[in-house]
């Protein structure tokens, strides 16, 4: 094949190819301002493309602060647990002992104005006590313990007096409360206690750098504790005449984070 040929071979498979990626490439319809899809196999970081982007997020100046509120005010509710233990040789006779002694308990509470919605089991166990040398039990433990629910502060000393008398013979504690309405009062109090704290710090950062505080960014929740204490007591503190109880302060404590956009 002589130098002639071979050109004119080698100008059709070039022809042949820039015809192949045309007709690859065509879409029938396409108009102008349409999408243009580069063929498959050609990736686009070879043409030409361009992209938007948001950047006026990154554009504001932010001041990020956090307030603290803390609002406190007297327990109005409680609860104690009250129970009774016994023990016998016998388990059935541990047992009906037993309930004997909490039915006497529950009646001498009841009798003070609680109901059956105020007083709850929670927990009733019968446990064997082990010989070990002589691998036999000896003898069986049965306690069972109710939660009652004092709505009213002043009944709290009366309904530990009360079951006492009864036969109650464990009495594991008290947990002071605060009802949900005065609960929520709070709480909303320590959010309006957290919002003056942070902006008090704003203000004193932003008078003295010289600042412009032009709207909030965000506010977020970082946390919110109740407080609820505990108090011990045996069955040896019921046995004055009128058990005294002080039920003392709760706090509520809420932060705040706030981001300002400043300028």
């Amino acid at each position: 094949m002589d130098r002639t040929q071979q050109a004119a071979s080698i100008l059709a498979i070039c022809a042949s190819i820039l015809l192949a990626g045309a007709l690859i490439a065509y879409t029938p319809g396409l108009s102008r301002g349409a999408e243009f899809r580069f063929p498959v196999g050609i990736p686009p970081s070879l043409g030409a493309s361009t992209s938007a982007v948001d950047v006026s997020s990154s554009d504001l100046k932010t001041l990020s602060l956090s307030g603290t509120g803390k609002v406190t005010a007297k327990a109005n509710q409680a609860t104690v647990a009250i129970g009774v233990y016994t023990e016998d040789r016998l388990a059935g006779t541990a047992i009906d002992e037993n309930a004997g002694l909490m039915t006497d308990v529950i009646a001498a509470i009841k009798a003070l104005g609680f109901t059956d919605e105020d007083i709850q089991t929670i927990s009733y166990v019968v446990y064997p006590m082990y010989d070990w040398e002589a691998k036999q039990v000896i003898s069986y433990q049965v306690t069972n313990m109710v939660q009652v629910k004092v709505l009213d502060l002043d009944k709290l000393g009366p309904v530990i007096d009360a079951a006492a008398a009864a036969g109650a013979n464990k009495i594991e504690g008290i947990t002071f409360g605060l009802s949900d309405e005065l609960a929520n009062q709070l709480k909303l109090d320590a959010y309006v206690a957290a919002i003056a704290d942070a902006e008090s710090k704003a203000n004193v950062i932003t008078t003295n750098l010289g600042i412009t505080i032009t709207g909030i960014q965000s506010v977020s929740e970082s946390s919110y504790y109740p407080y609820t204490p505990y108090r011990s007591y045996s069955t040896a503190d019921a046995a004055t005449s009128s058990t005294p109880i002080l039920e003392g302060t709760l706090s509520v404590t809420v932060t705040l984070n706030i981001v300002y956009i400043i300028e």
